[in-house]
């Protein structure tokens, strides 16, 4: 039993050793003159690179919510009107989360106030609090985020600490 075991493992392998040569064919150049290489450009690029600009990772929730928000396409609502340059406040809403987020004539985000309850802070500021606080234990944390377009962004963490019968509140401004 051991020996056609040992043979059909090795008749395995040696089939799957023969089945990688010259799969693919390797070429230095690449000539096509009908060939343009194209650039996507993403239309709320600044928006959803707060997390960069903060040089923190963002929660979950946050990402999903304004990754919505980012991909709304304010041309495609009932209420667009492209002869007119106004802008338009556009409301999203998850749980207790939600953005109001105002869009020019193209649809790029002009500016947004965000909110988010019980959201993971990042790990960072939870190892810096770890220190400053020794013994006090995360209750609950709040997430304001306010974005401009030409400003950029303030990410501010607000976070309950207990520890026995007493309660702290610790503003955290990114």
């Amino acid at each position: 039993m051991k020996t056609c075991l040992f043979g059909l493992l090795f008749l395995g392998l040696t089939t799957l050793g023969l089945a990688q040569n010259e799969l693919a064919m390797e070429t230095s150049q690449f000539n096509d003159d009908k060939f343009t290489p194209r650039t996507i450009a993403i239309q709320n690029e600044n928006y959803l690179n707060l997390e960069l600009e903060a040089a923190q990772p963002l929660a979950v929730s946050i990402k999903k919510l304004q990754k919505t928000a980012a991909n709304f396409d304010v041309t495609k609502d009932p209420v667009y009107s492209k002869n007119k340059a106004i802008t338009y406040t556009v409301n999203f809403q998850s749980k207790d989360n939600h953005i109001t987020a105002i869009y020019d004539t193209k649809g790029i985000i002009l500016s947004s106030e965000e909110y988010y309850e019980d959201v993971r802070i990042p790990l960072t500021l939870s190892r810096q609090l770890a220190k400053d606080y020794p013994g006090w234990a995360f209750q609950n944390s709040k997430c304001n985020v306010r974005y401009d377009h030409h400003s950029g962004s303030e990410i501010t963490y607000t976070i309950n600490l207990k520890k026995e019968n007493k309660q702290k509140s610790i503003s955290l401004t990114i």
